[in-house]
């Protein structure tokens, strides 16, 4: 048995007046926990505590059951504990369990989640019980969107980044070329005013979120990067660049021209996207499933008669790119059997009942290249969404500007958003009032 010392830091929240709002800022407390890292025993029977979504939701829940009781039918002696949470309590959830010393030992990773955990001590270093081979055959967006100050505090478990998805049957009826999407964001523009003009005024050229929820800029920051836009990577708190500036402009023009419906939530733009009242949006491979519960009439090859899915529109970047939006999986720093918990997530990522019953049954791609080639001829893969999500989407992706304090940033960066989108505040102004509560928020000059 190894004794390991950890460095757990707690998070109190407190308010602080910045500019334009107030926002809770994380303050951190250090406080060491020693975690006893024991062998994996052999005939006792272990429990391995895994807090995930995937089995609190009705849609995923039975597939993912399948997988897990897969492992447990190979490991007799362990047993998995699932701790079903919605998705928006898994963060908090375990930053209160890790701070009264009883985490889950797995859990399933978002976005900002695995830096902001990371930085309070509560994952692990998973480059600690990887192989090289493992992790090379990660694609490198994927494993980028883990890292904080140079630890892999998650991986991926499934791929899905956001491409361009276009309804080719409204292209046409607009009197456009339903199997040329647009692939720059001035070819995008030129679409959008087409559409506008020829299709009935309840269809909207393009969804964008333009509401409060965290996701409305996790789905803005591919049209960010695609015009070169980089605020928050590497240390840069200015919001007013041309770049990023250019990319605010686009959102006010769409939502003053009616391009897209304003104060829309996500899942109400899918719901408009099945209904043929949305024509394009940015979303993953997922998707599919979601339009065919939604509409019957895509079941089968109607679906891809229907839609087809690009990358995104390049902008100034001068190259594809797109957020590396994806399901992770990490470790707990507590976790006392952290070897056992890794051939976990090995498992997950390379079984078949594993890949085939939810990973791919739930519209993801599978995480690793092998496993990719392995079922790219398959029914799973070799289809004209999945194609170009392989094809396209995926090799441009790459990991968000995420560390301890991303929560908090992303507020008001989201305000910001809605004063432009909503408030008819002007650009230049809203984006001056992000930057000033950011640099406060990092202590930036």
């Amino acid at each position: 048995m190894k004794k390991m010392l950890f460095t757990l830091l707690v998070v109190v929240t407190i308010l602080s007046t910045l500019v334009a709002c107030a926002a809770p800022t994380p303050q951190v407390i250090e406080k060491e926990v020693i975690v006893e890292v024991t062998a994996v025993p052999e005939e006792e029977q272990i429990v391995l505590r895994f807090a995930n979504w995937a089995t609190a939701e009705e849609a995923t829940r039975n597939t993912f059951l399948k997988a897990v009781d897969e492992f447990k039918e190979m490991h007799p002696n362990v047993e998995i504990e699932l701790i079903a949470l919605p998705f928006d309590q898994v963060r908090p959830q375990l930053i209160t369990m890790s701070a009264g010393g009883n985490p889950p030992d797995i859990v399933q990773l978002n976005g900002a989640w695995p830096h902001e955990l990371g930085a309070m001590g509560v994952l692990r270093d998973l480059r600690e019980l990887a192989s090289d081979e493992y992790l090379a055959d990660n694609y490198e967006g994927g494993l980028d969107a883990g890292v904080y100050e140079g630890a892999l505090y998650a991986v991926p478990i499934g791929l899905t980044p956001h491409g361009l998805w276009w309804n080719k049957k409204l292209f046409e009826q607009a009197g456009l070329d339903p199997n040329k999407p647009p692939k720059t964001m001035e070819e995008l523009n030129e679409v959008m005013a087409t559409l506008k003009a020829n299709l009935p005024e309840d269809v909207y050229p393009i969804g964008v979120d333009t509401t409060k929820i965290d996701y409305a800029l996790t789905g803005f920051w591919p049209w960010m990067l695609t015009e070169g836009a980089r605020p928050l990577y590497d240390g840069s708190y200015d919001f007013t660049d041309p770049a990023t500036k250019k990319a605010f402009e686009w959102l006010k023009m769409i939502a003053d021209n009616g391009y897209t419906p304003v104060g829309q939530q996500i899942k109400e733009e899918r719901e408009l996207m099945a209904k043929g009242k949305v024509v394009m949006k940015l979303d993953g491979p997922y998707v599919s499933g979601i339009m065919r519960s939604l509409n019957p009439e895509f079941e089968g090859d109607a679906l891809y008669e229907t839609f087809g899915v690009t990358s995104v529109p390049v902008g100034d970047n001068g190259v594809q790119v797109t957020l590396a939006d994806l399901h992770q999986i990490g470790i707990s720093a507590q976790c006392k059997y952290p070897e056992l918990a890794w051939e976990f997530i090995e498992f997950f990522n390379t079984n078949e009942v594993a890949l085939e019953e939810y990973t791919m049954a739930s519209g993801l791609v599978p995480a690793l290249k092998s496993m990719i080639e392995k079922y790219n001829d398959t029914p799973y893969l070799n289809n004209p969404i999945n194609q170009a999500f392989i094809n396209e989407v995926i090799p441009s992706m790459i990991g968000g500007p995420y560390d301890a304090t991303y929560g908090s940033a992303s507020q008001f960066i989201i305000q910001g958003m809605q004063e432009v989108a909503i408030s008819g505040v002007p650009v230049e102004t809203a984006l001056e009032d992000v930057t000033a509560n950011i640099k406060i928020l990092y202590g930036a000059d």
